[in-house]
């Protein structure tokens, strides 16, 4: 037989990344009925696990084991073949290889799913003697140190950088382990990009009520580490500012944002915008080469333009659509329609302590849009429209619900706030159609 027949009797299809896009990529590819080679490339040793949840363990709130959402068995049923020789080094997009420390491998079909990196944009080297890196949050090895950190009882104060939803998950462990909480953010309002003033400033008392301190509007200028007299550490933290204040803390945690892992991919080979730019059925430029989850810019619905929507049901959604059309294409076919990726945008539901926000859709308030503000003592809703409130001769509303924020201080499963962001978020989708 000969080599190209071999290939065509055999395909192979490399997955770069196993998180819950290229879980689902896998799982796409069984259940579509592809019967060749997956191959696997990870650089993790455990099972693929949840980074929205790693916080919840660092906090004490979730158990190690509640972080895996699959078992060794049900991945076994895969058949996957794993290649665990570190990060991928280099993918050779015409040579059809992927390639690691210890050589290349061939594929037909490759699916690109290495998720981000959390960086710290911005944030000062750390001064002194000693030593010291700032705390992250993203993979089950961040999550082991900060639980160690939040573990030590010799850590009474931490200084939280940034004010994203990253930031405050990271800020609600540290509240849950008993710490004193300050946090720092260069915008003048928490939850980065999500929410409207008047949405933040209620979250903001929420989070004050629970003794946290707030430097908003302001950014860290410069850290040393310190000698410390008395305590239970011989150092500490002396940070200063950018207003010129100057204070000490014991462990400082940075959340500035993410980074596609896209450090293997040579350059001018894929088409990469802020992340790898991609059809509706997960194609890159190169039609060979898929890509799903954090490094993935696919259709964002409210915009109409390809954005990275970073959330865990989109990754999936993504990974599963790029399994789909693979088996089909090496199938010697096309995916169908119906098959496509339906776009996506952003949602995000986050709770510190009893302290509730729900958002959806986009918050950015044009000359086509309006925002209108319903609050009471329970919550507050704030909602932003597109479009007319009334057309004359159409016999009714042509405006459509595009965003809302959602605050509340009541953080109860089945409770009405959960069950109105429910609600407006499929009232969100519904305009999409």
């Amino acid at each position: 037989m000969s080599e190209n027949a071999a290939k065509a009797a055999n395909p192979v299809v490399a997955i770069i990344g196993f998180g819950t896009a290229g879980v689902n990529a896998a799982i796409a590819l069984r259940r579509a009925g592809f019967a060749g080679v997956v191959r696997v490339f990870s650089d993790i040793d455990t099972l693929p696990y949840s980074p929205i949840l790693t916080s919840y363990y660092a906090g004490g709130e979730k158990t190690l084991e509640e972080c895996f959402p699959w078992s060794a068995e049900q991945l076994a049923e895969l058949d996957l073949d794993f290649v665990q020789e570190g990060p991928v080094e280099r993918l050779d997009v015409e040579g059809h290889k992927v390639y690691t420390r210890e050589g290349g491998y061939p594929y037909d079909k490759c699916v690109i799913a290495t998720g981000a990196t959390p960086m710290c944009y911005g944030f000062p080297q750390v001064e002194g003697d000693g030593g010291y890196e700032p705390l992250v949050m993203r993979t089950l090895e961040n999550a082991e140190r900060l639980k160690s950190v939040l573990e030590d009882e010799s850590c009474e104060r931490v200084l939280v950088s940034g004010a994203s939803m990253v930031a405050l998950k990271t800020l609600e462990a540290c509240l849950n382990r008993g710490k004193r909480v300050t946090l720092v953010g260069m915008n003048p309002h928490v939850l980065d990009f999500n929410a409207v003033p008047q949405a933040a400033e209620r979250f903001e008392r929420g989070l004050e009520g629970y003794g946290v301190e707030l430097r908003l509007g302001m950014t860290v200028k410069a850290v040393k580490r310190i000698p410390r007299e008395g305590g239970l550490r011989d150092w500490q933290l002396e940070v200063t500012f950018s207003n010129g204040d100057v204070d000490c803390f014991d462990e400082i945690s940075v959340s500035h944002g993410m980074k596609s892992n896209l450090d293997f991919i040579e350059a001018d080979t894929l088409e990469i915008d802020r992340a790898l730019v991609v059809d509706d059925y997960m194609r890159t430029s190169n039609p060979d080469v898929y890509a799903a989850g954090d490094v993935a810019q696919g259709l964002e619905l409210i915009s109409g333009q390809k954005r990275i929507v970073g959330i865990w049901k989109n990754a999936a959604v993504q990974g599963a659509v790029a399994g789909t059309a693979i088996a089909a294409e090496l199938a010697g076919g096309e995916p169908s329609p119906d098959q496509a990726h339906p776009g996506a945008f952003g949602m995000n539901t986050i709770a510190v302590k009893d302290m509730l926000f729900i958002s959806a859709g986009t918050m950015e308030v044009t000359p086509e849009r309006t925002m209108e503000v319903r609050e009471n003592d329970e919550m507050l809703v704030i909602y932003i429209f597109e479009g007319d409130a009334y057309s004359e001769g159409t016999g009714g509303s042509k405006r459509r619900l595009v965003g809302f924020n959602l605050v509340s201080e009541h953080d109860e499963a089945g409770s009405r706030a959960y069950d109105t962001g429910a609600m407006l978020t499929l009232r969100i989708e519904a305009g999409c159609k």
